[in-house]
């Protein structure tokens, strides 16, 4: 794996697990004793909400993971849409910390 590649990688992990941290502290103050009243949600529809939460962090790292990592710098069309998937992923956080604009999407040979 090239090092543009590494640090992208390395910079939705680091995205990804932040965002896997926030689901699950919204997820406590979404299921606290009385705040989903406060908040307009039966305890139902907060404990919903929070397992929907966490469920969609998780699942973008595992996506990461899973599909996009195994794939990076294999030759023909699925290394290509691997390397696509990559940069389209990094370009969701664009004006993040730590996001290098270098990492734009450019069109792939």
């Amino acid at each position: 794996m090239t090092s543009e590649r590494e640090a992208m990688v390395a910079f939705l992990r680091g995205r990804y697990a932040e965002g896997i941290r926030m689901a699950n502290d919204i997820a406590g103050v979404l299921t606290a004793q009385g705040a989903e009243g406060r908040m307009g949600l039966t305890p139902a529809q907060a404990d919903t909400q929070a397992r929907h939460g966490v469920h969609a962090a998780e699942t973008r790292s595992r996506f990461l993971e899973e599909t996009v990592i195994p794939h990076l710098g294999t030759d023909g069309p699925t290394g290509r849409i691997a390397e696509l998937q990559l940069h389209l992923l990094v370009d969701e956080h664009r004006g993040a910390p730590g996001h290098d604009e270098r990492w734009r999407l450019h069109p792939l040979p």
